[in-house]
């Protein structure tokens, strides 16, 4: 397995939104790509396999779309709590909502596409296993 490194000129090429360089400098892009890193892995002792030379790159993929979506969430949402669903213009009202996922830190990806993209696939590895909580013995396992 190996490291996953941040190339921002690659990212500039995959997500053509973020390719202004002045307006997101690189030095905002890597600091995004580093929180995105630190909160899944970019490293071998993440759950997500990355193996370049064998064509496996769920790794990078996860992190490229947590980056996009941590910029997202610092650059066009503000303070907004979640997707706009109604607006006013008399008197200024908005509404806004989450989508669902029964889950604190399912509700933070889904406030973006690539946020959600990201739920979507880290969800085969965050599922856990079965858990026997009893102490006897039984014939068939």
């Amino acid at each position: 397995m190996a490291v996953v490194t941040f190339d921002p000129t690659e990212f500039r090429t995959l997500y053509p939104r973020w390719a202004d360089d002045t307006k997101y400098p690189d030095s905002m892009l890597t600091a995004a790509f580093d929180m995105a890193a630190d909160l899944l892995g970019a490293g071998d002792s993440s759950p997500f396999p990355y193996d370049p030379v064998a064509g496996v790159y769920t790794r990078k993929l996860i992190l490229d779309k947590a980056t996009c979506h941590i910029l997202t969430l610092d650059t066009d949402m503000g303070d907004q709590p979640g997707r706009l669903t109604s607006a006013s213009e008399g008197s200024v009202s908005t509404s806004f909502d989450l989508l669902k996922t029964n889950s604190f830190t399912g509700d933070w990806w889904a406030q973006t596409a690539c946020g959600r993209a990201v739920w979507m696939m880290i969800l085969p590895f965050v599922r856990g296993g079965r858990l026997y909580t009893t102490g006897g013995w039984h014939p068939w396992g």
